[in-house]
C-alpha cells in the first residue's frame, strides 16, 4: 500500500522523509565529530538555514493562495548538500549550492511540480557555475571501511524498512551501474586493478547519496516500476558515454541530462496535446 505523505505540510509518522533526515543528520554529526569532514557546524547550519528560509520565502511569493509550507524537504536538501559539496572554510559559500537547489524547485516545473531533484541541481550548478570554489566532496573524507558499511546499511534500510517504494529503481540502478563499471574496469585493466574501480564507488559519498537520496526522490522519480528501471538504464547509459570525455562527477551530469530530457519531453507533449 503506498504511503501517502503531505510533502508541503508537517511530516506524518509514516513519512519516509523522517528516517531519511535522521540518516543524513547522523552522517553529518559523525562526519564532523569522528570522520573528519571538511565542514564546520556553522557551514552546515548555513546550508540548512538557507534552504529552509529560501523555500518558505519563495513559496509565499510565487505560490500565493497555497497552504503554508513546512520546509522539511528543504531541510533534507540542506543536509545533503552540506555533505555532497566541498568548499573552502567560511560560512557563505555553503549557501550558494542551496540557492541553486531551492531556486530550481520554482523555476523548472511541470504542472506545478519540480522536475529536478533540488540537491542534484544544486550540485551540478555549483560544479558548472561555482568558478572553481565549489567541488564534489572527496571520497577520502569518509574512509573506506566506514563508507562501505554505511552503503550496506542504507541499502538494507531503503529496500526493506523505509516505505519509499523505489526498490526497483535502486536495484536496477546498482545492477546496471556495476555492469557498466565492470566493462570500464576490464577495458582499463592494464592501467588500474579491477577491484579499485569497485571500491572507488563503494567508498564515495557522492555515489552513496546519489543512489539512495537523490534519484529515489519521490517527487522527481516515477512510481511505476517499469519506469524506474527505464530511468536507471538511461542514467547509467548516459554516464557510460560521459566517461568517454569526463572522469569526475559524471553521475550527477548524467542524472541532470536525464531530467532535462524528461522536462523537455513533458512540455513538448503538453504543447502537442494543446494544438
Amino acid at each position: 500500500m503506498p504511503v501517502k505523505s503531505n510533502w508541503h505540510g508537517l511530516p506524518t509518522r509514516r513519512d519516509p522523509r523522517l528516517a531519511i533526515a535522521a540518516i543524513l543528520l547522523s552522517y553529518v554529526v559523525l562526519g564532523i565529530t569522528v570522520l573528519g569532514f571538511n565542514r564546520t557546524p556553522l557551514q552546515v547550519l548555513t546550508s540548512v538555514a538557507t534552504a529552509v528560509v529560501l523555500d518558505v520565502v519563495l513559496h509565499a511569493i510565487l505560490r500565493r493562495g497555497s497552504p503554508p509550507l513546512f520546509p522539511f524537504s528543504a531541510f533534507i536538501t540542506g543536509l545533503g548538500l552540506s555533505i555532497l559539496v566541498n568548499y573552502a572554510h567560511g560560512p557563505w559559500l555553503a549557501a550558494l549550492p542551496v540557492v541553486f537547489a531551492i531556486g530550481s524547485k520554482y523555476l523548472f516545473t511541470f504542472n506545478g511540480r519540480h522536475v529536478y531533484n533540488p540537491a542534484l541541481f544544486g550540485v551540478v550548478a555549483s560544479l558548472l557555475l561555482g568558478g572553481g570554489y565549489l567541488s564534489e566532496s572527496p571520497a577520502y573524507q569518509w574512509g573506506g571501511s566506514t563508507a562501505a558499511l554505511a552503503f550496506v546499511v542504507t541499502l538494507a534500510l531503503m529496500l526493506f524498512v523505509l516505505p519509499v517504494r523505489r526498490s526497483a529503481l535502486i536495484i536496477s540502478f546498482l545492477a546496471f551501474y556495476f555492469v557498466a563499471l565492470a566493462v570500464r574496469a576490464w577495458l582499463m585493466r592494464f592501467h588500474m586493478p579491477i577491484e579499485t574501480w569497485f571500491m572507488g564507488a563503494l567508498t564515495s559519498p557522492a555515489f552513496f547519496l546519489f543512489t539512495f537520496f537523490m534519484i529515489t526522490d519521490p517527487q522527481t522519480s516515477p512510481a511505476d516500476r517499469r519506469a524506474q528501471v527505464l530511468m536507471a538504464a538511461c542514467i547509467v547509459a548516459i554516464d557510460f558515454v560521459l566517461h568517454l570525455k569526463l572522469a569526475l562527477s559524471t553521475l550527477f551530469f548524467a542524472a541532470f541530462a536525464f531530467a532535462t530530457l524528461r522536462l523537455v519531453a513533458l512540455h513538448a507533449r503538453a504543447l502537442i496535446g494543446a494544438c
